[in-house]
């Protein structure tokens, strides 16, 4: 039996090594797969934090682009005066300073200094009009991208800027002479302190009150022959009223930049044997009897090289009761009629040269503050024989001659040295033109009031006090709004 025992006792000895080898084996294998499962929760955290900051950086990106264009806005809106230099100054400034930069002012994440590239982009024309911030977040290998719309809304501004006193027909720096039987209904403001600033002769007459520099007031009226003269002879006072001349001038100063738009599709009409391209190369066509009452549908703006009209016909400009603009180098309205459609308003710009002719119209019966019109060139704008013009005009640098009849209605600004109305035109207009000497005579006659720099009044005409809403003068410096009212953004979403 012993020697039995000790067979069994031999034959067991290891056993207990083998059983501690199982055990630390299977516990090598549990700390492996423990080890294992750590170091893949740990990768799977860590790509999860390096996910969830990478969208942080690109909505930080947006969120600072976006911060830059609302004062960019709010600049721009303080420095522009119409719809068009408005948004083509904030497209030009968006491209030269944010669109395409890399925004790098964040933090170290683990090593890596994350980033963000930005882009711009424009959706929509029009106003209000569309814009997108695409920012494109980086940290290291791995990037997301947000998407951040924004909307910009260009308000038009009150008159503000200019200021009149209350019953001036005339605002003049230097001289008035009038001659015949001209007359001046409404008191006249001359800011010089010359000897004779008001000159009078024949039968003339200003009924109202002149009002010059104090120390101007004896000697401001020159009558010629006072025993024969048998016209009306204004009351002279002290003008207390301070005439904001350099306001007036930055008004001519800030003729605005011309946008620049895509040219129109061409465009086919008439019927199967008598076709027409009233739209072909940029250039649109109302000079045939195809394109007489052709409709332009405005659903965006647009810019063309040439508008050419010939035979009477008539384009119809149809807004869709939006506003929008009209870029065009020559416009030859030889023998024509516009008319505006729908209740938005229409600012032509008109980079060479504006030829009016015939008996034509623009705007004959539409509302006055749907049609701005801008002209930089240089050849004098002649409005005549019986011809309209319904809606302001800003003239750069050109001269302005009403005559024979021509018409117009609306605000007129002139940076040019002279505008004349003669010869039967009666038109309703509020004249800036604070460089220029302005000349009525034969029958012309004017209802409104002139800012100029001189007047001579010669024949029959008048110039009659006419009150009118500066509030819808066009082409002031705008009130400003509040940045809500020009900028309102749109939650950030993931681009896909």
């Amino acid at each position: 039996m012993q020697k039995h025992y000790k067979y069994i006792k031999n034959n067991q000895d290891g056993a207990i090594l083998v059983i501690v080898m199982m055990a630390l084996t299977v516990l090598s294998l549990l700390g492996l797969a423990l080890a294992t499962a750590s170091f893949a929760n740990i990768k799977l955290t860590t790509v999860d934090r390096d996910y969830q900051a990478t969208y942080y950086v690109a909505e930080g990106g947006a969120n600072q682009t976006y911060a830059e264009i609302e004062t960019l806005v709010e600049s721009i809106y303080e420095t522009t005066n119409t719809e068009a230099s408005f948004y083509s100054d904030l497209n030009s400034r968006i491209e030269q300073q944010l669109d395409g930069t890399s925004i790098s002012d964040f933090e170290e994440s683990f090593t890596e200094q994350p980033s963000a590239k930005v882009k711009v982009e424009q959706v929509t024309d029009g106003n209000p009009r569309s814009y997108q911030i695409v920012s494109e977040g980086i940290i290291g290998k791995r990037t997301r991208t947000v998407t951040k719309p924004f909307q910009v809304n260009w308000k038009s501004g009150s008159g503000g800027s200019i200021e009149i006193p209350d019953n001036a027909v005339a605002i003049v720096k230097n001289s008035i002479s009038l001659v015949g039987s001209v007359s001046l209904n409404g008191d006249l403001y001359v800011d010089s302190t010359l000897p004779n600033l008001i000159k009078m002769d024949g039968t003339t007459h200003v009924y109202g009150i002149a009002y010059v520099p104090e120390n101007a007031v004896e000697n401001a009226l020159k009558i010629h022959e006072p025993e024969n003269f048998k016209g009306t002879i204004p009351e002279v006072k002290s003008n207390l009223t301070s005439i904001p001349w350099e306001d007036y001038q930055t008004i001519i100063d800030n003729h605005p930049t011309y946008p620049t738009y895509s040219p129109p599709i061409d465009e086919t009409i008439g019927g199967e044997y008598e076709r027409f391209k009233v739209i072909e190369g940029g250039n649109l066509n109302i000079n045939s009897y195809q394109a007489n009452g052709y409709t332009l549908n405005l659903d965006k703006n647009l810019q063309f090289n040439r508008i050419t009209f010939a035979s009477n016909n008539t384009l119809n400009i149809n807004t869709n009761n939006e506003d929008h603009d009209i870029v065009v180098k020559d416009l030859d309205l030889s023998q024509g009629h516009i008319n505006i459609i729908g209740s938005g308003k229409v600012n032509i710009y008109i980079q060479d040269s504006f030829n009016i002719g015939g008996s034509s119209t623009i705007n004959d019966t539409g509302n006055t503050n749907q049609l701005n019109m801008y002209y930089q060139g240089t050849s004098r704008i002649e409005v005549s024989n019986a011809q309209y013009i319904n809606g302001s005009i800003f003239v750069e640098k050109a001269d302005v001659k009403l005559t024979g009849g021509g018409d117009f209605q609306g605000f007129i600004v002139s940076g040019g040295n002279s505008v004349v109305f003669e010869g039967g035109t009666y038109s309703s207009a509020f004249v800036i033109a604070p460089n220029a000497d302005l000349v009525f005579s034969g029958s012309g006659s004017i209802n409104g009031t002139v800012i100029t720099n001189s007047i001579t009044g010669t024949g029959g005409g008048f110039i009659k006090f006419k009150s009118m809403n500066l509030d819808d003068f066009p082409f002031g410096t705008n009130s400003s709004p509040s940045t809500d009212d020009l900028i309102k953004k749109q939650p950030t979403v993931e681009s896909d």
